[in-house]
């Protein structure tokens, strides 16, 4: 699978270097990197600080890996399609010695982050899950179902991913991208489509929390955090189904999306 121009992995490079450029910046303005102490908070907590440096970790995994992919990419250049006469990105198989060494720890680089953002995202689903569900007793949350159901998930993800990438390779390192994709994007969309569960049961839910008497700045926290999630359901899916199909069409030929020109991002 060698989908994507060098071009479009300096794009993703680049994305990913400013983005880690502005967590950086924000955390140093708003306490000068404090809140990533262990112990920093009113109540700290071992699970706090674990989701905490999962995302912080997620980042520089793949800034590494957009960076080095794109470095490769530039220097592996193009070759001719024969079939078409158009100028494609020179696949893996006939890549110099010196860059197919860096493709698998690459490979791991990103299922590594891509299995730290599943952990992410699986861990704000069943948080929110359990407080739909918390009814007039109190439960706790580290004896919840809801929080069973992150750590079985997560574990799943981080064995899982890598896994992946490594029996891939061992078969065919040219198609370890794409089961990836498929493995990594079946996941995150499966995430994604729970929480149309509670995007429905929110209005309700913000609507239980004002009938409790609620302070008015924590009903005006609810409602927005309702509607930007709105919006990030759909980029998660803009997110998603594109690496999903991809994959879907790189694991065994023909490959008519990656073999377009526009589809692919060549």
């Amino acid at each position: 699978m060698s989908a994507g121009s060098p071009t479009a992995y300096l794009l993703w490079a680049i994305l990913s270097v400013t983005f880690l450029i502005f967590l950086l910046i924000h955390l140093w303005t708003y306490d000068r990197f404090q809140c990533i102490k262990w112990n920093n908070g009113r109540q700290p907590g071992a699970f706090k600080r674990l989701m905490t440096y999962t995302y912080l970790t997620n980042i520089p995994l793949l800034v590494v890996y957009t960076v080095g992919m794109a470095r490769i990419k530039y220097h592996e250049g193009f070759v001719i399609d024969t079939s078409s006469n158009h100028f494609i990105p020179t696949p893996s198989t006939y890549w110099s010695d010196e860059s197919k060494k860096w493709l698998l720890p690459l490979y791991f680089c990103l299922s590594f982050a891509w299995a730290l953002e599943i952990t992410t995202h699986l861990e704000e689903l069943t948080f929110w899950l359990f407080l739909l569900h918390q009814g007039p007793n109190q439960r706790q949350w580290f004896r919840s179902w809801e929080f069973r159901m992150w750590y079985i998930g997560s574990t799943m993800a981080i064995i899982g991913l890598p896994l992946t990438t490594l029996l891939a390779a061992r078969q065919n390192l040219s198609t370890t991208l794409a089961w990836i994709f498929l493995v990594g994007s079946s996941a995150s969309t499966c995430t994604t489509i729970c929480f149309f569960y509670v995007l429905a049961r929110f209005p309700h839910f913000i609507e239980q929390v004002k009938a409790e008497g609620a302070e008015p700045s924590v009903v005006v926290r609810l409602i927005t955090f309702y509607q930007l999630n709105r919006i990030r359901v759909v980029f998660r899916f803009l997110f998603t189904i594109p690496f999903f199909i991809l994959a879907a069409d790189g694991i065994q030929p023909p490959y008519p999306i990656i073999e377009d020109l526009f589809a692919s991002g060549k």
